[in-house]
C-alpha cells in the first residue's frame, strides 16, 4: 500500500511539474507583454497567474514530501501544522483563493464600468471565509474537511468565473472582428475550465473518502482542465494583445 501511494505521488508529481513548465511560459510571455505596453490589466493577469503558479508549486512540493518519504511528527507545532497543510493542498487553495479574488477585480475592469457594491463585499466576505477555513479548519488525515475545502475553493470559482464567463460568450456575440470574437471564446472556455478544476478536485476526494487512494481520473481532469485554461488564458488575452 505504501508503495503505490509513493508511486501514484511519483507520478502526480511529474505530471505537475509538466504544468508547472507550462504556466512558467504564461507568466513569461504575460511579463514580456507588460514591458512593452504597461498596461495595469497585464500587471494584474500576471499577479493572477503568479498566484495560481504559487498554488502549483506547492501541490509540487506535497507530492515531493511523500515521494521522498519526509515525515513529520504530529506534535501540533507550526512546522507540522505548515507541513500539514502542504501536503493536504490547503496552502495551494489559498493561494488560489486569493488568485480567485484577483480575476474578481479583472473581470470588472474588463467587462464591467464599475464596482457593483453588494457584489463587491459578498467576493470579499466570502473570500475572507474560506481563506479562514482553508487555513485553520484542519484537522490532520480529516478527508472529509478536506472535501469541504475543495467545495468551498469551486463556489467562490463559480462565483467569479460564471460571470466571467457569461461575460465573455456576451462580447463573443457582440463583435464582428474574427480577432476578437477568437479572443472572447478563448476567455470563455478559459473561465469553465477553471471552475471544473475544483470540481475535479472535490469529486476525487470524495472518491478517497469513500476509500479510494487518490490519483483518480478526477485528478488528472483537474489538471488538464488547468492545461486548457493556460492555454485559452494565452489565447485570449496574451496572443491578441501581441498583434496590437
Amino acid at each position: 500500500m505504501v508503495e503505490q501511494i509513493i508511486l501514484l505521488n511519483f507520478i502526480g508529481m511529474i505530471f505537475e511539474l509538466c504544468i508547472i513548465v507550462l504556466t512558467v511560459v504564461l507568466l513569461i510571455l504575460i511579463l514580456k507583454k507588460y514591458f512593452i505596453k504597461r498596461h495595469k490589466l497585464t500587471r494584474l493577469l500576471f499577479i493572477i497567474f503568479t498566484g495560481y503558479f504559487v498554488a502549483i508549486i506547492f501541490s509540487w512540493i506535497s507530492k515531493v514530501l511523500v515521494v521522498t518519504q519526509v515525515n513529520m511528527v504530529q506534535d501540533g507545532s507550526i512546522i507540522a501544522y505548515l507541513y500539514n497543510i502542504i501536503v493536504d493542498f490547503r496552502l495551494s487553495e489559498f493561494f488560489v483563493t486569493i488568485a480567485i479574488f484577483l480575476s474578481y477585480i479583472l473581470k470588472v475592469n474588463v467587462f464591467e464600468k464599475g464596482y457593483n457594491t453588494i457584489q463587491k463585499y459578498i467576493i470579499i466576505i466570502y473570500g475572507i471565509i474560506a481563506s479562514i477555513y482553508v487555513l485553520f479548519i484542519y484537522q490532520y488525515d480529516n478527508t472529509f474537511l478536506d472535501i469541504f475545502a475543495f467545495l468551498i475553493v469551486f463556489i467562490y470559482m463559480v462565483m467569479v468565473y460564471a460571470p466571467f464567463l457569461r461575460r465573455s460568450i456576451e462580447s463573443y456575440r457582440g463583435v464582428d472582428e474574427k480577432q476578437y470574437k477568437q479572443a472572447f471564446l478563448s476567455l470563455a472556455i478559459m473561465s469553465l475550465s477553471f471552475m471544473l478544476i475544483f470540481l475535479s478536485f472535490a469529486i476525487d476526494r470524495v472518491l478517497i473518502f469513500l476509500g479510494s487512494p487518490g490519483f483518480t481520473v478526477f485528478y488528472f481532469l483537474a489538471w488538464s482542465f488547468v492545461i486548457v485554461g493556460i492555454f485559452f488564458a494565452y489565447r485570449g488575452y496574451v496572443k491578441p494583445k501581441s498583434r496590437e
